[in-house]
């Protein structure tokens, strides 16, 4: 009888423990990810990007004249990219960006 009692309580316990530590660690953790923004007849493709903190995005220049990707506050630049050069980032916040060689250039970066 004592068995019995013990097995049921100690099930119930673990069960609640698998619980606490799944609420505190803020539920299961998804792989990071890479996203790759085209640049591409004078613009970012896509234009507005959703993404995860701790994911990374690539930007590839598939145009002929170089481009570069710059916060819009300055906060971090590619360097000039090439045509067929790429950049990485991995991506902390929502920023916006552009092109400082060409302003009309934009692009948007929106964590969820």
């Amino acid at each position: 009888m004592k068995a019995h009692i013990f097995i049921k309580y100690g099930i119930s316990f673990l069960f609640a423990l698998m619980l606490f530590s799944y609420g505190c660690s803020g539920g299961p953790k998804t792989a990071a990810k890479t996203y790759v923004v085209e640049i591409k007849d004078m613009q970012f493709i896509p234009a507005q990007l959703n993404v995860n903190k701790g994911d990374t995005v690539v930007w590839i220049n598939k145009d002929i004249v170089p481009h570069d990707v710059t916060e819009v506050d300055k906060a971090w630049a590619s360097p000039l990219l090439k045509s067929e050069e790429s950049w990485q980032k991995v991506i902390t916040k929502s920023e916006s960006y552009y092109c400082s060689i060409h302003l009309i250039m934009k692009g948007e970066l929106i964590v969820e």
